[in-house]
């Protein structure tokens, strides 16, 4: 957490699916403070214990996370179709190096 005051509190009753607090226990209440990490707090009105913090820095490992699981819509399922093509088109590319090393690399009759 930062050094910063409180500017923002406000009341969550439903997020988004690139919201940073999704998949969280709603309601919820964010806290908003001015520090250099633009921290962010996140309180369950149900048990009033804090549920998340989020900041800048855990704002980039999310975006790389996304690009890293490939999966732009909801950022946290990495069994997705576009992923699957990729791992097969991968597998396909190592096998087929595999088969012109071996193809290539037998030993050559010489003639006299």
């Amino acid at each position: 957490m930062g050094i910063g005051d409180l500017t923002h509190t406000s009341h969550l009753e439903s997020t988004g699916p690139h919201h940073e607090y999704r998949n969280g226990s709603l309601p919820a209440y964010a806290f908003t403070f001015d520090d250099p990490r633009r921290t962010r707090i996140y309180v369950s009105t149900e048990r009033g214990t804090m549920t998340s913090l989020r900041n800048s820095k855990w704002r980039i490992f999310d975006f790389l996370r996304m690009l890293h699981t490939m999966d732009y819509a909801g950022r946290d399922n990495f069994n997705n179709t576009l992923l699957t093509t990729f791992s097969i088109l991968g597998l396909a590319t190592i096998s087929s190096g595999f088969l012109l090393f071996v193809i290539t690399s037998r030993p050559r009759k010489r003639h006299s």
